[in-house]
């Protein structure tokens, strides 16, 4: 793994690991070790790997470690029994000799010991009670990243599609995990409870064994998830694709270049960078809104308030800010590559998205386009590029390994000062 995307993986992993998901986006293999792997990812492998095993443990445990107990029973034959000692199964012969009518068997069963079984449900209860949390969380995400997903093209069609795969993906391990229980409840045949309490003694199959191991991950993963996660997952895990780790990365400082403005969000932004969808903020009673790749069509109207002037488009970054007219937008498209001609395609969304209401130059109608579409690079730069000279295209230089803050900044501070403004005017007079 070369530096670039080891600084990508680091950086991200402390705003939110499950930005490491590849979501929508292609997807890399690499090593696996504990910074690489995402939350999400560690619990739905360990949901199936302990699904897969409650069979194997069962069947070990009625085989070698079930207590044996006996059940007496009466019967008329003596073979393998003996005397009884109630006075009613005996009685007189013709002789007037005391005889057996009834003799005392004693069969052997096996009982199983229910203190394993009693952990192991309890084991269970922790996998269910993460997933619940998982699946709350992912489902928003998933419902809000529809919302912006509302273009017709097959890459449309295909986004939608991966989002309700990942949704199913979630209800198949809720699925799993409520078989694996009754399967567990239905061999005991009497209710249990769960245990926190590690059996002892401790079944020794191979199965057991393997499910102590696996025990101290779930419980403890800061210590153990490493090594587990590495054997389990066959040494590799697959993550985002480096460009969609970019994109985030930088969706991740611009939201924090506008925090150090004052801009704050109230709802966890987490879920808007994975997958898409809108994060507001505020900041003196104004409110802008960060569209984190927004899919514009020209046939409907997008909830951002723009839309697509011809095909289908699809920034990385909207920007919707306060205006004279309504609104207005920034947009910021990150690309992995330095190539001059990528970088200056971005400002092809200056033509290719306008807002949906008109605005007006001489007492005519005009149509407002986004006031900026920049780039966002990996240059090793100390300031902005312009690509033209009134400003409206650049590139900004977003370098992992050579990081500074003030270029982003002061491109934020542009549209600062810009929301404000118009936010406070439209105020004065709304």
């Amino acid at each position: 793994m070369n530096a670039f995307l080891q600084k990508l993986i680091a950086d991200l992993k402390i705003f939110s690991n499950e930005l490491l998901l590849s979501g929508l986006h292609a997807t890399q293999q690499i090593s696996t070790s504990m910074s690489t792997v995402a939350s999400t990812t560690a619990l739905l492998k360990s949901i199936d790997f302990l699904s897969a095993l409650i069979p194997k443990l069962m069947g070990e445990l009625q085989m070698t470690d079930a207590t044996r107990k006996v059940m007496l029973y009466y019967t008329t034959s003596p073979k393998q029994a003996t005397f009884s000692r109630r006075a009613s199964d005996y009685q007189l012969d013709s002789a007037k000799r005391l005889l057996p009518a009834h003799w005392l068997g004693v069969l052997p069963v096996a009982e199983l010991d229910t203190r394993p079984l009693r952990w192991l449900l309890y084991l269970l209860d922790v996998q269910q009670a993460a997933l619940a949390k998982v699946h709350t969380r992912t489902n928003k995400y998933i419902e809000d990243s529809l919302l912006s997903q509302q273009g017709e093209s097959a890459y449309a069609e295909n986004d939608r599609a991966t989002l309700l795969s990942m949704r199913s993906r979630l209800d198949e391990a809720k699925s799993k995990l409520a078989g694996a229980k009754a399967l567990l409840l239905r061999n005991v045949q009497q209710q249990i409870v769960p245990s926190s309490n590690i059996p002892h003694p401790y079944p020794r199959s191979p199965s057991w064994m393997k499910l102590r191991r696996f025990a101290q991950q779930l419980l403890h993963p800061n210590d153990y998830l490493p090594s587990f996660l590495h054997n389990l997952l066959h040494g590799t895990v697959e993550i985002a694709d480096t460009p969609y780790l970019y994109q985030r990365w930088c969706g991740v400082k611009l939201l924090q270049a506008f925090e150090t403005l004052g801009w704050v969000w109230h709802r966890d932004p987490t879920g808007a960078l994975f997958l898409g969808g809108e994060v507001c903020l505020y900041k003196s009673e104004i409110q802008i809104s960060l569209w984190i790749e927004p899919r514009f069509s020209k046939r409907k109207v997008h909830p951002s308030g723009f839309s697509s002037q011809t095909v289908e488009t699809h920034p990385d970054y909207l920007i919707v800010t306060p205006g004279p007219n309504g609104v207005d937008a920034f947009i910021l498209d990150p690309t992995t590559t330095a190539n001059p001609e990528v970088r200056s395609s971005k400002s092809r969304y200056l033509d290719t998205i306008e807002a949906i209401g008109m605005g007006a130059a001489a007492g005519m109608p005009v149509v407002r386009n986004p006031l900026r579409a920049w780039s966002a690079s990996p240059l090793h730069l100390p300031h902005c590029e312009l690509d033209d000279s009134e400003g409206r295209t650049g590139t900004i230089p977003m370098h992992p390994l050579d990081w500074s803050p003030q270029p982003l900044q002061d491109w934020v501070m542009d549209i600062d000062n810009y929301a404000l403004a118009w936010g406070k005017f439209a105020r004065m007079f709304s």
